[in-house]
C-alpha cells in the first residue's frame, strides 16, 4: 500500500503530530492552504465520511471543534471524498485557521 497518511499514523514517514490516539493523528499539512492547516487523520485506511461509524466520526469532528476553540482564530472545515480533489484516499479532515474574507481558501 502506498499511503503517506498510514506511513504517517504508523511512525514510518516523519510528521510534526500535535495529537495521537488510537483512532486518529493529527498534524499540520506540509503544503498548506492557509497559515495554519492542520490535517485529522484517521489512522485506518481506506474510511470514508459516509462509511465510516458515527461515533468516531463525532470523536474526530470533536478534536477538530477543540482545535478551533484553542486557536480562536477564522476557520474552515473541509471534507473531501470519494476521490474528489484529494491526494489520499484515506479519511481526512482539513482544519484551516487564519482565513478572512480578503484571502479565501
Amino acid at each position: 500500500m502506498d499511503c503517506v497518511f498510514c506511513e504517517i499514523a504508523g511512525g514510518g514517514v516523519a510528521a510534526d503530530k500535535i495529537f495521537e490516539d488510537e483512532e486518529m493523528v493529527v498534524f499540520p499539512d506540509k503544503n498548506p492552504g492557509a497559515p495554519v492547516h492542520l490535517l485529522f487523520v484517521s489512522k485506518k485506511h481506506g474510511e470514508e465520511f459516509h462509511t465510516v461509524e458515527p461515533a468516531k466520526l463525532e470523536k474526530m469532528l470533536g478534536k477538530v471543534r477543540e482545535k478551533i476553540v484553542e486557536l480562536g482564530v477564522p476557520y474552515r472545515v473541509a471534507l473531501n471524498g470519494m476521490g474528489a480533489t484529494q491526494i489520499q484516499d484515506h479519511l481526512h479532515i482539513h482544519l484551516l485557521g487564519k482565513v478572512s474574507a480578503e484571502k479565501p481558501v
